[in-house]
Formats: structure tokens, C-alpha cells, sequence
């Protein structure tokens, strides 16, 4: 698991988990102040290790062409 998202009340994570079919990613969220604290799906799918790379190779396109903040 990969938590890439944190405050004090809640979390958001990733997995990615190796199966028959390929790569099951599911992103999820855990809210500890809720009246009953449990990780609560907000994405999930499997995916072709292609399709993983393509997503990553997605996400570095977007974060490098990111304008520099102006000072």
C-alpha cells in the first residue's frame, strides 16, 4: 500500500496487486474520524502491465508540463 494523500482524519492509498488476469490497482480512502473507520473504494480495475506504464508515463507527462509557479 501506498499512501499518497494524508491529514489527520483521513488517508488515501493505492494498491496494486499482481493477479491472473494482470495488475489489480485499487485506490481507496480511509476516513479514522467516521462513526465506523473503513477503507472505502473509490477506483478499482485490473490492468495489462502496458496499461500500467501508459498510466505512469501519463502521470510524468502531466507533472513535467506543469507551468512553474510565478513568483
Amino acid at each position: 500500500m501506498q499512501v499518497f494523500q494524508t491529514t489527520p482524519g483521513w488517508q488515501l492509498d493505492a494498491r496494486i496487486t499482481p493477479t491472473d488476469a494482470g495488475h489489480h490497482l485499487l485506490i481507496s480512502r480511509f476516513v479514522a474520524s467516521a462513526k465506523r473507520p473503513e477503507h472505502q473504494v473509490k477506483f478499482s480495475g485490473t490492468f495489462s502491465t502496458d496499461e500500467l506504464q501508459l498510466l505512469r508515463d501519463a502521470l510524468n507527462n502531466a507533472l513535467n508540463n506543469v507551468p512553474s509557479p510565478v513568483a
